[in-house]
């Protein structure tokens, strides 16, 4: 029985990163030094913030996520990859959630999966508009992001992991929420500001171009 809830996850896990390879984009970043840079080093920076947890804390680890700027600025399958590799670097210094798997299904895919939801949402049903998707898509998409992931913790904490509480995950998440909300609009806000090209789901023709005139 110890191995086969960690093969569930496993099994999971490939599957999601073997459907994000066979559609990864490469051509957005190939022959594009300053592409290929941004994406290596947003990876290293997901990677160190994963210093700044509560994994000490009767085994809670809370942190922020990043996946909504890596799924906003990379798209849905660089992103998979992406924090499948902070996940696997933090397994090493017990910064992963209870192991790599988990710990990607809980920090990665679900996240990815949430903002990913919420940007086509967004797209098909509100007015587009700068101020739409800094607020709905960055913010609003960062914030339900971290929401789902911890409520995801708690509950296999509840049914699996019965060795450490679950309330803390519930307790911090309305702070999380903020907190996340904040660095994923802060961090797009800049990007679409300074380097547009750098996020792939900011279009400048649909969101800074002026309306049509009227008839």
């Amino acid at each position: 029985m110890h191995w086969v809830l960690p093969s569930i996850p496993a099994a999971i896990c490939l599957l999601l990163l073997g459907w994000a390879m066979h559609g990864l984009p490469w051509f957005k970043i190939q022959g594009d030094r300053e592409a290929q840079n941004v994406l290596i080093l947003a990876t290293l920076a997901m990677m160190g913030m994963r210093w700044f947890n509560t994994n000490a804390f009767q085994g809670i680890s809370l942190h922020f996520l990043c996946a909504g700027v890596a799924t906003l600025m990379f798209g849905a399958r660089f992103a998979l990859w992406v924090t499948a590799l902070v996940s696997l670097v933090a397994w090493p210094t017990n910064n992963a959630w209870h192991g790599p798997f988990f710990d990607f299904l809980a920090t990665g895919a679900i996240p990815i999966a949430v903002v990913s939801t919420i940007a086509w949402g967004v797209l098909r049903w509100l007015p587009t508009n700068l101020f739409v998707y800094v607020l709905c898509t960055a913010f609003g998409g960062g914030a339900i992001s971290i929401a789902i992931s911890n409520l995801f913790k708690a509950a296999m904490t509840t049914w699996i992991f019965q060795d450490v509480p679950s309330w803390p995950y519930l307790i911090a998440t309305p702070m999380l929420m903020f907190g996340e909300g904040f660095f994923c609009g802060g961090i797009i806000v800049m990007v679409v500001v300074y380097r547009p090209q750098w996020c792939i789901s900011f279009d400048d023709e649909r969101y800074l171009s002026p309306p049509p005139p009227e008839a």
